[in-house]
């Protein structure tokens, strides 16, 4: 398997700044935050779901949409990104950046 990311390696695909307008403006992508919910109020992604039990995450999963995780910095969705790609999971991508600096 290839491991994707400047910052951070992980088997989802990285995504990068420069990629976020046509991301956030799709409707073929779901945006999840992973954060914890008052750094979420503070300031997320255009459109960013809240998602922090394994429930709400397994509920977006089966949307059938690419999946793009962020985190604070892309470490924690980095690791979670592998895991789901380990699953079987396809369509998976997380932000290896700084959240503060894509927000």
């Amino acid at each position: 398997m290839e491991y994707y990311g400047r910052k951070h390696k992980s088997l989802a695909k990285a995504i990068f700044k420069e990629d976020l307008e046509n991301i956030l403006e799709n409707d073929e992508w779901i945006c999840v935050d992973i954060r914890m919910p008052d750094d979420f109020k503070k300031g997320h992604l255009k459109g960013a779901k809240n998602i922090t039990t394994k429930e709400d995450l397994e509920a977006i999963l089966q949307q059938h949409k690419k999946v793009l995780l962020n985190c604070y910095s892309g470490h924690t969705v980095s690791l979670l990104g592998s895991d789901l790609v380990e699953a079987g999971y396809t369509e998976i991508y997380f932000l290896d950046e700084e959240i503060i600096e894509c927000i």
